[in-house]
C-alpha cells in the first residue's frame, strides 16, 4: 500500500433509522439530523423545515457538510424527477481533476427545497495523484491479468456491432475497501480503469489497475451470468437472412417455447417479417447468433408473419427466440407502467437480443447461460440434463434487470453489494413474470428452463435454502469464500426472501432465532418500495444493513411513516436477520433479562459465553456483554467469544438484552472466569561458531536491525513489526563473511498459534537454500484465520543447508524478534481479536510496543482521528511532550527510562493509558 494515498475515510453508504444524532450539536441550523448505521458510520443527512438550503445551493451544501478543501468538488451527473414529486440529483465527486470512482452523492429536493441527501463520500487527505505507471504499461498489465486469448476489438465487425472500442483506460481515485466487516474506513490508490471485453474465453468488465504498483485492485464484472454451464448444443446452418430496411411495423401471435401464445411486434422488412418493435422507445430487436460467438447476427424472419408455425416450434429450439422478443417487451412495459422508466437507462434505449449465441466457440466448455454483456441481451440454447435454451420470461427481466442496476443504484459486483444486485434481477424477473403471465410460479426463477435432476428451478424466492441458498442473513448456507465474486449468486437469497415474505407475508423462527410474523403488503407495493430502493438511495458499495434502511425510508416516502408498508417492510428484514423489528416511538417495555449464562474453553486470553435468549414485545436485536461494569461488547446471537484478557486474572461477566427502542433488560446472572497462567517457552536454537559468517541484517516491515552481535543466538524480541492478517510481507536477510564467501541457507518461523512451537502448519515462512547471495528475501502472506497479537519470530541463517527451528548449528547465527499480528477492517488496523466485535464506532485506542524504546505507535479501533492531540505526563505529573496526530508514531527516544502517561483527546473524549520507557 502507498503511504500517501491512504485516506482516512468518512463512507456515507444509506440512512439508517437507528443512530440518530441531533445536529444541534454540530453547529449547523439547517440540518434536522445526521443519521448512523449500525456501524456507526454517517449515512444520511436530513434537513430541518427551517432549512434555507436551496437545491441550487449544491455546492455551498457539499463544501459545508464535507468540508471541501479547493480542487476537489461535486459535479452533477444527472437529474430525475420521479413520481412522488422528488428531484433526484446525483452528483460526482472529484480531486485534482481526478474522478473518484463510486463516490456519488444524491440531493433530494421538493419544490427546489431541499429535504436530504446520501450517497458514498471518501476523505481526500494525503491522495496521492502523481501515477508512476503509464496508461500503457497498465493496460499491459491489465491484459496479462486478463489472460484472454483474443479480444472483442480485435474483430472490427463485432466491435461496431456492440459500439465498443478499445479500451483507452481512465485514470482515477479507488476506493479499495474491506470487504465483509467493511466501516466505512477506506484508502483511495490512483488507478487505471480499463473496461476489458474479452471473447475467449467470455468475460465483460472494469478491471482496476494500481497507476502506482501495477496490483489489480478490483474486477467489476459487467457480463453477470445467470447460471452454470455443460455441454453446448450442436451447431447448425441457418438460411435466416440480414435486415433489409424496415418499410411496417404491425402485430403478430408467436408461439412461444414457454409461455404460449402471445402477441408480438414485428417488422415488415423487404419481403419478409422479422422480430423488430419499434412501439417501445428506441425499439426491441432480437438477433440470430446462429449457434456462433458473434454479436454479428441476421434475423429471424417468417414470409407471412405466422409465428405459430412449425419451423418454430423445432428441436433448433427457434421458438426460443419468441419467448425473448416477447420477454423483452414485457420487460420494457412492466417498467414504463409500473415505474414509469423508459426502457433499462430511462432514456428509451433500444433493447437488442442475440439468441442462439454459442459459448463453446466463445471458450466456454458449455452455453448453459443467459447474460447482459453491457450493451444487449444474450441467450444460449442450454446443455442435455442442464437447461433448456434460456429465453424464459423471468430470465429476460433478470437480465435486463442488470441494465437498469447499472443506471441506477450501480451495485459493485463483488460480496453484499454483488448479491443484492442479483437479488434485484431476480425480483425484477418475478415482478415481471407475475404483471405478464400471473399463471407461472412466481417465486421460482428459472423453472421453465430447468433440466437438472432434482431441481425445481435455479433459485426459488420464496424457499431460498431449497436450492442451497441463504434466507437469513449469515444463516444457513451463507457463503463467506472469494469464489463467484463473494458469493453473489448465493447470498442473493436474503433478499429474494425478503422480498417474497414483503409481498406474501410470513411468520416463523429465522437462522438466528429471531421470531416474526410479517403481514404481507401485496407485490403491488413491494415491488414500488424495491424499486424507490434501487433507483433512488442505494449506491455502489451498500451492503445489507444500508439496503434496510434504504427500505425503510423508501416505504417512508412511498407511504407515510408509521404506516403498515414501513411496519412490514422493517419486519421483513428482522425476518432474513437485518436490523431489529419495528418498534414504535413510544415503547418503553424492555426485554426479559438474558437466562443460564455459562462461560467454557477459557484460556489464558479468551473465553466463550453462551446464555438463553431474552424475549421483547417488539424483538431483541442483540445483547450487551459486560465485565464488571464495563460495556465490552455487543453481540446480535447468543453467543460470544470475548478475547484479549489477561492471563491468570479473575473476571465477573453478565448480559443485557436490548431492543431498538434502546430499552435494556434487566442483568443476566452473573459468571466469574479465572484465565490460564501465561507461559509459553521455546526451544533453543543457536550457533556453535559466527567466526566466519553471521546476520547482518534483517528488514520487515518496520524492523531494520543490522547487528554486529557474534553470539550464535541473539535476542531481538524487544523489536517489533506489525504484519496485517491475509496481507503479504516481504523479508530480507543479509549475510555478512569475515573473509571467504560461504554458501548460506536460510529459514524464517512465526509462531502465529503461540503455542511455544515452530513446527505447525504455515509457521515456516520463508526458506531458501543455501547460495552464496548477498542478500536472502522473499515475501508470505500472513492467514487470515491466525490469531491476532504479539507471537515471535525466529531467523535463522546455516552454512551450506536449510536449519530447522531447534538445530544448533556448527556455522551461522539464530535470532529472534517480535511481530504484531494485527486485523484490517475496512480500512482499520486493529490489533486485539475483541476489536472484532467491540469496533463500534467507540473512541478508543490501542498502545504498542509497551514497553518502548524508540517509538511509540497508537491505533485508533474506529479508524483514523484527524483532530486528535496527545500528551505525555512523567510520575510527578509534569508534562514532558505533547503534540497532534498520534497515529503517525511518537517519537519518545528524548525520554528519560521510566512510567509515563499518554493522554489522547479527540476533541469529545480523552483517554490516559501507562506506558514504560525502556
Amino acid at each position: 500500500m502507498i503511504k500517501t494515498t491512504t485516506a482516512k475515510a468518512l463512507a456515507i453508504s444509506v440512512f439508517s433509522l437507528i443512530g440518530i444524532a441531533s445536529f444541534a450539536q454540530e453547529g449547523d441550523k439547517n440540518v434536522k439530523q445526521k443519521i448512523s448505521d449500525e456501524k456507526g458510520n454517517l449515512s444520511m443527512i436530513t434537513f430541518s423545515e427551517r432549512s434555507t438550503y436551496k437545491v441550487a445551493d449544491s455546492r455551498e451544501i457539499f463544501k459545508n457538510q464535507f468540508n471541501l478543501k479547493e480542487g476537489s468538488d461535486f459535479q452533477k451527473i444527472k437529474t430525475e424527477t420521479d413520481d412522488l414529486g422528488f428531484t433526484n440529483e446525483k452528483f460526482q465527486l472529484f480531486h485534482q481533476g481526478l474522478k473518484v470512482e463510486f463516490a456519488t452523492y444524491s440531493l433530494h429536493s421538493k419544490a427546489g427545497i431541499l429535504k436530504s441527501m446520501n450517497g458514498e463520500m471518501y476523505s481526500l487527505e494525503n491522495v496521492n495523484t502523481a501515477p508512476t505507471l503509464s496508461n500503457t504499461q497498465a493496460f499491459a498489465i491489465a491484459l496479462k491479468q486478463t489472460g484472454a486469448s483474443s479480444y472483442l476489438w480485435q474483430n472490427e465487425a463485432e466491435s461496431q456491432a456492440m459500439n465498443y472500442e478499445k479500451p483507452t483506460g481512465e485514470l482515477l481515485l479507488f476506493p479499495v475497501l474491506n470487504s465483509e466487516n467493511q466501516k466505512g474506513q477506506s484508502n483511495l490508490r490512483l488507478a487505471y480503469k480499463f473496461d476489458i471485453y474479452a471473447t475467449a474465453p467470455l468475460s465483460r468488465g472494469d478491471l482496476y489497475i494500481d497507476a502506482v504498483t501495477g496490483e489489480k485492485l478490483f474486477y467489476n464484472a459487467t457480463i453477470k451470468h445467470l447460471g452454470e454451464h455443460s455441454n453446448g448444443s450442436k451447431v447448425t446452418k441457418t438460411n435466416r437472412q440480414k435486415a433489409a430496411a424496415t418499410t411496417a411495423f404491425v402485430t403478430a401471435n408467436a408461439a412461444t417455447r414457454y409461455s404460449g401464445t402471445q402477441a408480438i411486434e414485428t417488422a415488415l422488412s423487404g419481403s419478409s417479417y422479422i422480430l423488430s418493435d419499434a412501439t417501445r422507445g428506441s425499439g426491441i430487436q432480437t438477433f440470430n447468433s446462429q449457434r456462433q460467438a458473434t454479436y454479428v447476427g441476421v434475423n429471424f424472419t417468417d414470409t407471412n408473419n405466422d409465428w405459430t408455425a412449425t419451423e418454430f416450434n423445432n428441436t433448433n429450439k427457434d421458438n426460443g427466440a419468441l419467448d425473448a422478443h416477447w420477454g423483452a417487451e414485457k420487460t420494457y412495459d412492466y417498467f414504463k407502467a409500473i415505474h414509469n422508466r423508459n426502457s433499462f437507462n430511462n432514456a428509451g434505449a433500444i433493447i437488442k437480443s442475440y439468441v442462439h449465441y454459442n459459448l463453446v466457440a466463445a471458450g466456454y466448455p458449455d452455453n448453459n447461460n443467459a447474460f447482459w454483456n453491457g450493451s444487449v441481451m444474450t441467450y444460449g440454447d442450454g446443455g442435455t440434463g442442464v437447461f433448456d435454451i434460456l429465453t424464459a420470461l423471468d430470465v429476460a427481466g433478470h437480465e435486463i434487470g442488470h441494465a437498469v442496476c447499472s443506471n441506477t443504484a450501480n451495485l459493485a459486483y463483488q460480496n453484499e453489494s454483488g448479491a443484492m444486485n442479483e437479488a434485484f434481477s431476480d425480483i425484477w424477473g418475478a415482478s415481471i413474470e407475475y404483471n405478464a403471465a400471473p399463471a407461472k410460479q412466481t417465486w421460482l426463477i428459472g423453472e421453465d428452463i430447468e433440466r437438472r435432476t432434482g431441481h425445481l428451478s435455479l433459485r426459488s424466492m420464496s424457499n431460498p435454502n431449497a436450492e442451497g441458498q441463504p434466507d437469513t442473513y449469515k444463516g444457513t448456507y451463507w457463503y463467506t469464500g472469494t469464489a463467484d465474486s463473494g458469493g453473489v449468486h448465493t447470498n442473493s437469497g436474503v433478499l429474494n426472501f425478503w422480498y417474497y415474505v414483503l409481498a406474501v407475508g410470513k411468520s416463523g423462527t429465522n437462522d438466528i432465532g429471531s421470531v416474526y410474523n410479517v403481514t404481507g403488503i401485496t407485490i403491488a407495493k413491494a415491488e414500488k418500495i424495491a424499486y424507490r430502493m434501487e433507483s433512488v438511495y442505494l449506491t455502489a458499495n451498500s451492503t445489507y444493513a444500508t439496503a434496510r434502511t434504504a427500505g425503510i425510508q423508501s416505504a417512508v416516502d412511498l407511504y407515510g411513516a408509521g404506516s403498515a408498508e414501513v411496519i412490514a417492510t422493517t419486519n421483513a428484514f428482522y425476518a432474513v436477520g437485518v436490523g431489529a423489528a419495528y418498534a414504535g416511538a413510544t415503547d418503553t417495555v424492555a426485554p426479559t433479562a438474558p437466562a443460564s449464562l455459562a462461560a467454557a474453553g477459557t484460556t489464558s486470553t479468551a473465553t466463550n459465553l453462551t446464555w438463553s435468549a431474552a424475549t421483547d414485545n417488539v424483538g431483541v436485536t442483540g445483547y450487551n456483554i459486560y465485565s464488571g461494569a464495563t460495556l465490552l461488547s455487543t453481540s446480535t446471537t447468543t453467543t460470544a467469544t470475548i478475547t484479549g484478557l489477561t492471563a491468570a486474572t479473575s473476571y465477573t461477566f453478565s448480559v443485557k438484552a436490548k431492543d431498538a427502542a434502546g430499552n435494556l433488560s434487566a442483568a443476566s446472572n452473573t459468571v466469574t472466569i479465572a484465565t490460564a497462567a501465561n507461559a509459553i517457552t521455546y526451544c533453543t536454537s543457536t550457533s556453535s561458531s559466527t567466526a566466519d559468517e553471521k546476520i547482518s541484517k534483517v528488514v520487515l516491515g518496520t524492523i531494520n536491525n543490522t547487528s554486529t552481535s557474534t553470539a550464535g543466538y541473539e535476542n531481538f524480541t524487544a523489536l517489533t513489526t506489525n504484519l496485517v492478517r491475509g496481507a503479504a510481507s516481504t523479508i530480507t536477510i543479509t549475510p555478512k563473511w569475515t573473509s571467504t564467501v560461504y554458501p548460506e541457507g536460510y529459514a524464517v518461523w512465526i509462531d502465529y498459534n503461540k503455542n511455544g512451537l515452530f513446527t505447525d502448519a504455515g509457521e515456516l515462512v520463508f526458506s531458501k537454500v543455501a547460495s552464496t547471495a548477498t542478500t536472502a528475501s522473499g515475501s508470505f502472506t500472513v492467514p487470515s484465520t491466525v490469531a491476532l497479537g504479539s507471537t515471535r519470530m525466529r531467523v535463522s541463517m546455516k552454512y551450506n543447508g536449510v536449519p530447522t527451528s531447534c538445530e544448533t548449528l556448527s556455522y551461522g547465527q539464530v535470532e529472534d524478534y517480535t511481530v504484531n499480528v494485527s486485523l484490517t477492517v475496512a480500512g482499520v488496523t486493529s490489533l486485539t481479536a475483541v476489536t472484532e466485535t467491540q469496533l463500534k464506532g467507540k473512541f478508543e485506542f490501542l498502545l504498542y510496543p509497551n514497553p518502548v524504546q524508540n517509538t511509540l505507535t497508537v491505533s485508533f479501533e474506529n479508524g483514523t482521528t484527524t483532530n486528535a492531540a496527545f500528551t505525555i505526563i512523567n510520575m510527578m505529573g509534569q508534562e514532558v511532550k505533547s503534540g497532534k496526530s498520534p497515529q503517525a508514531g511518537i517519537d519518545v527516544n528524548e525520554l528519560n527510562s521510566g512510567v509515563y502517561f499518554l493522554q489522547v483527546t479527540d476533541g469529545q473524549n480523552t483517554i490516559t493509558k501507562k506506558f514504560i520507557k525502556q
